[in-house]
Parts: C-alpha cells; structure tokens; sequence
C-alpha cells in the first residue's frame, strides 16, 4: 500500500473520529448541565457517549453514499453491526492508553505540525484526481454538520486531540517495528484485538 493511499484511508478514519467528537460535543451542551451525557459504554479511563457512537455510525453510512453516487467503491466499507463499531472505537481508545502506558509521548508541536501538514496535503493537487473529489466531499460535509467554518475547524481542540491520537497509534506502531515486537500492520492489528479482548475480560462486554 503506498504512502498516499495509507494517508487517505488514515485521514477518513480521522474525519470520523472528529466529526463524531465535535458533534458529541455540541449536542451534549445543547442537552443542559443538568442532564447527564448518556454513555454506551464506560470503563477504566474509556468511555463512549451515545452521541459519538450515532454519529460515527451515520458517517459510515454516509461515506458508503458518497462512494456509490460516485461510482468509486475504493472506500468502500459496508456497514458493520453496532458491537463492530463500538470494538473499533474501543481499540482505536486502548491503543492510545497503552501507547501512554509504555511511555510514549506526544507534545502540542507534533500536533500543530501534522494538522497543518495533513491540511495542506488534503487540499494539495498531488492527490490521486478520482479519490480527491470524493476526499473533498466528505470534508465538506463535516464541517457543515459541525457548524463550524474550515478555520475555526481546524483549530478546535476535538481536532488537535483526535490528530493527537493518530499521532501516539503512530509512534506504538513505529515503536514496537523498532523493538522487533511486530513485523507488519496486520502484527499491529491482532495487538488491538488482544487489547480489546484484555478491556472485555476486565470489564465485561459492551
């Protein structure tokens, strides 16, 4: 898989994680300060608001429309059932911890750096022309239902925060390629599925 590809594929994982944190955001203010967030699932330092999971599900399903309007099955997902979606949360969230755990660090720096350099990417030419439109489309939407203009967007801390969870998911990968731990991305993927395994046989199933 190239470089391009992986940062495509990377960045619509990203826009769904924003967009679902934005929106949680939002809608948990507009709810009161008396009325509790409604979480689906809650343990140890993870929590998942009901919020986050309807949103993150309704960009799946809207990506999935995009990519059929336009003929491009390249992103193609399907829609995965409700426990799917809330494991890839949870190990996207566990990752992250155990990153943390074993010491690894992000600073504000990194963060502001891979923001601009990933904006400045998605809005770059050097795009693959059939995948850049589709890319576009669904950046448009997001900022759209967060009801933000791009700049603001692209400032807020629910972005600086996710960008700084790709950031620490980055360095454990690159990390455990170092110390010889794994050999590949799927070596990487089976450690989420031991992680979220590890949480479930801890606190239960969600």
């Amino acid at each position: 898989m190239t470089r391009k590809r992986l940062f495509i594929i990377s960045f619509i994982v990203l826009l769904l994680a924003v967009s679902s944190s934005l929106y949680a955001s939002a809608t948990d203010k507009n709810t009161g300060a008396s009325e509790q967030k409604r979480l689906i699932t809650m343990a140890g330092d993870i929590e998942i608001s009901e919020s986050e999971f309807e949103f993150y599900k309704a960009n799946i399903k809207l990506i999935n429309q995009l990519n059929e309007a336009e003929g491009n099955f390249s992103f193609q997902t399907g829609i995965p059932s409700d426990q799917e979606l809330v494991d890839e949360m949870l190990k996207k969230r566990l990752s992250v911890q155990y990153a943390r755990n074993s010491g690894i660090t992000v600073d504000e720096d990194e963060i502001i750096e891979v923001v601009n350099r990933e904006k400045s990417i998605l809005n770059s030419s050097n795009l693959d022309i059939e995948n850049q439109a589709l890319i576009q489309e669904i950046m448009k939407q997001r900022i759209k239902l967060t009801g933000l203009s791009e700049e603001d967007f692209w400032k807020s801390d629910f972005v600086h925060k996710e960008y700084e969870s790709v950031l620490y998911i980055d360095k454990l990968f690159k990390d455990l390629m170092e110390k010889e731990e794994i050999s590949n991305i799927q070596d990487f993927e089976k450690l989420q599925i031991h992680l979220l395994e590890q949480y479930k046989d801890t606190f239960g199933e969600h």
